[in-house]
Formats: C-alpha cells, sequence, structure tokens
C-alpha cells in the first residue's frame, strides 16, 4: 500500500477521492485530505460506522458530484470494471487537477494454485454475463487518447487466513452468486466446503493484487 501511495503522490496535504469506495475498506488504508464517493445507500451507512471522519458522497463514476480540478489523485478498488469506461474516464479527467494520477486495484485468487483454480471452475459457470475485470474490457487500447498517460501496471502477492465458513462467506457475496436462487447456491457452497474439506485451519487463501495508474495530461 506505501509503494501505491509513493505511486500516486499522495501526501498529507493531497485532497484524494476514493471513488465507489463501497464500506470504506480500502478507504481506510488512504493518506491525505480524503472524501468518498459511493452510490449505495446501505453501503454509505456502513462507511460512516467504519470509516468516522472521512466525508462519503452519493454519486457515480459517471457523474462525479465534485468541482473541476478539485482533487490530487482519484483511486477505485475492485470497481472499475462495472464503470462506463469513457464516461467515467471524462469526470475522472475533469475532477483531476493537473498532472493528477488514478489509480486503479483489483485483488485476484491466485488461480496458479492447484485448489484455486478448482474453484474458479466451480464459479465460472454462474459468471454469465457479469462485468469481470480480467477480461480488462474496461481497458481501452487508445487509452492516451482520453486524457492519461499510458497504464502502468505492477502486481503483488499477498494472502489471507480464513476456515471454511469464511471462504464460503467470500463466494456468497459475489455478486453473481449472490442474485442465485437459495437452493442454488446453498447447492454451490456445498462443493465449495467439499472442496476444502480436509484442510486444516484456518487455511491460506492466496491473491494476486493488481495495480494500475497514469496521470492525467494536461
Amino acid at each position: 500500500m506505501t509503494w501505491m501511495i509513493d505511486s500516486l503522490g499522495i501526501r498529507p496535504s493531497s485532497r484524494v477521492l476514493d471513488l465507489a469506495a463501497g464500506t470504506g475498506k480500502f478507504t481506510r488504508l488512504l493518506h491525505g485530505r480524503v472524501v468518498a464517493i459511493e452510490p449505495i445507500e446501505g453501503m454509505r451507512r456502513q462507511f460512516v460506522s467504519a470509516v468516522p471522519g472521512v466525508p462519503v458522497i452519493a454519486g457515480v463514476a459517471e457523474a462525479i458530484p465534485l468541482a473541476d480540478e478539485s482533487v490530487d489523485a482519484i483511486t477505485v478498488a475492485q470497481a472499475f470494471h462495472w464503470f462506463d469506461t469513457d464516461r467515467s474516464l471524462s469526470e475522472i479527467w475533469r475532477v483531476l487537477r493537473p498532472e493528477g494520477r488514478l489509480g486503479l486495484v483489483w485483488n485476484r485468487r491466485d488461480e496458479s494454485v492447484p485448489w484455486v483454480a478448482r474453484l474458479r471452475d466451480l464459479l465460472e459457470p454462474y459468471e454469465g454475463l457479469t462485468p469481470r475485470e480480467w477480461r480488462r474490457r474496461w481497458m481501452r487500447p487508445e487509452w492516451t487518447e482520453t486524457g492519461f498517460t499510458e497504464l502502468e501496471e505492477g502486481e503483488f502477492a499477498y494472502q489471507q487466513e480464513l476456515d471454511a465458513e469464511g471462504l464460503c462467506g467470500r463466494v456468497a457475496s459475489v455478486s453473481f452468486i449472490a442474485a442465485l436462487e437459495e437452493s442454488e447456491r446453498a447447492q454451490l457452497l456445498g462443493q465449495v466446503r467439499d472442496l476444502v474439506a480436509g484442510f486444516p485451519e484456518p487455511f491460506v487463501l492466496p491473491y494476486r493484487t493488481a495495480v494500475f495508474w497514469c496521470s492525467k495530461r494536461s
């Protein structure tokens, strides 16, 4: 996280926007004078409890309710692939100050690990047309024509300890799994439990964190 803050040039005096902030899990890690935007009222209520002292505003990436050239950096964690890319980039460019920076973050399960690859195989049939970051449909070949420098990219490993029920909770919270009929979801979660049956608990779920960043071109 320190590395990303440095890459985005965030200082204590910087004004930082965390866009589509959710319940504030990523916002808590940011430095500077932070403001958050989140479209879902329930998420905003949880945010207020989790990140006291940081203002959270109702709004969307395609119509950011901030003034022109009002922030030094914008972060988007786990959400940019849900945006209308062209409209959101236009708005991000508008509210960033000259040479302000945009950082995009996604946590991906490390599917080079065999059991994690089997978990992916269980989930994939349910994805349908759900936007998925790894497909990179959000990435524009003509990125620099949107008013930004070329995207730079980094990747880092980390892991989380959890038990079978913790893993099931993570799976159940995925949007296209949460939307399933209760019986179908229960059947899938039973398969997830079977997958990790016999694992010593807590076990490790490995991730790769993908980070992208660029600067506004004046």
